[in-house]
């Protein structure tokens, strides 16, 4: 897509946004995981990576509103994904803020274009995701946790608020996410009962990601 010079300008300061909140969310981070890792608890890694995702929300979503509440859940994604991969939890300080804001943004959004379609669907959306999942969590006996519940609503809302397809479609690529990333030495670990667990909050941030990308 060509950019505008407002276009351009619009992209670089959300990266530069990204930068600053990345840097600072990182010790965040730090704090929440319970072993010291070089790498993830780095502030370059939540700078650099947060800054990519609102300069690719910036490029691809237009209303500015829109990627105000989308940029928000990729803020707070960035330490979830993080947590969930080096030790497999997401931990409600962020999950529930993440979901909370997300609900106070679409309402916001609502209100302020008079239309309250999209915010219905978003409901509807985190309710069948995260009732999915709740039963998922429920029939794996512990092999999905509570906090993937959250996630799942949370990426249903955003996605959904979009259409019902983008819902399907973040499912669908969560799973494949999750399906190769077994493949992927120390991305998973046996339960007690042998089987393999994957960090499934990184896959469902992921299908919400890409289906926004492309449905924007």
């Amino acid at each position: 897509m060509e950019l505008s010079t407002n276009g351009l300008w619009w992209v670089l300061g959300a990266a530069a946004v990204g930068l600053g909140l990345g840097a600072a969310l990182s010790a965040l981070t730090r704090r929440l995981l319970h072993h010291d890792r070089a790498i993830a608890g780095s502030w370059w890694l939540g700078a650099v990576v947060t800054s990519v995702l609102l300069a690719l929300l910036a490029w691809r979503v237009g209303d500015r509103g829109t990627f105000a509440v989308y940029g928000f859940a990729a803020v707070l994604g960035v330490p979830l994904a993080v947590l969930d991969w080096c030790e497999h939890r997401l931990p409600r300080q962020l999950s529930w803020p993440q979901l909370g804001g997300v609900i106070a943004g679409f309402e916001a959004l609502c209100l302020a274009h008079n239309d309250v379609e999209p915010g219905v669907r978003a409901l509807g959306g985190l309710l069948a995701t995260g009732g999915l999942v709740l039963v998922l969590a429920v029939l794996t006996n512990g092999g999905v946790g509570a906090g993937d519940v959250v996630v799942a609503a949370l990426v249903g809302a955003v996605s959904s608020w979009i259409g019902w397809a983008q819902v399907a479609g973040a499912l669908v690529v969560a799973s494949v996410l999750a399906l190769l990333l077994l493949a992927v030495p120390g991305a998973h670990r046996d339960g007690e009962r042998g089987q393999a667990t994957v960090p499934f909050g990184p896959c469902l941030f992921g299908g919400a990601f890409v289906m926004i990308l492309i449905s924007s």
